[in-house]
């Protein structure tokens, strides 16, 4: 009463929008739209930041393994905290294969700004094992704008 009918699959290009997609967003989020004017180590070399604020201060910790103090620049302007510093590559000649180089090399530089007002004459950077640690005590107008709001 009922045949079986053999089924094919057909192979359809579907086009990978998602993988597309991501690859958009990667772009924007790394700042690459105009990947032709930023070179490839540029755009994959930036540290990883930590940003915290309490009552009295802003905290920034940036992961800078393999940099020193003096591969290192800070500034603070119109509220934008910047931290540019350069991780060299050393070359050594060996008769080594390199089969995997996952660690990048190169200039970079990370812009924030701050959600409060600082006083810029007490900020506080220390360099430990590869860590950096700016603190950034508020102001005393920033502090006083936390406002306790009531609900009914």
């Amino acid at each position: 009463m009922f045949d079986l009918i053999p089924s094919r699959r057909l192979k359809v290009d579907v086009p990978d929008v998602f993988g597309e997609m991501e690859d958009v967003f990667q772009r924007i989020w790394k700042g690459a739209m105009l990947p032709d004017l930023i070179l490839e180590s540029e755009r994959d070399w930036s540290p990883r930041l930590d940003v915290n604020e309490t009552d009295t201060a802003i905290e920034v910790i940036a992961d800078l393994p393999g940099l020193e103090k003096k591969d290192i620049e800070i500034s603070l302007d119109n509220g934008v905290l910047v931290i540019k510093g350069e991780r060299k590559e050393e070359h050594k000649e060996t008769d080594k294969h390199v089969h995997r180089m996952e660690r990048r090399y190169g200039s970079f530089c990370r812009a924030l700004r701050i959600p409060a007002e600082v006083e810029s004459d007490k900020i506080d950077a220390s360099f430990k094992n590869g860590e950096l640690k700016i603190t950034l005590p508020k102001s005393e107008e920033a502090k006083k704008r936390i406002t306790t709001i009531q609900v009914h």
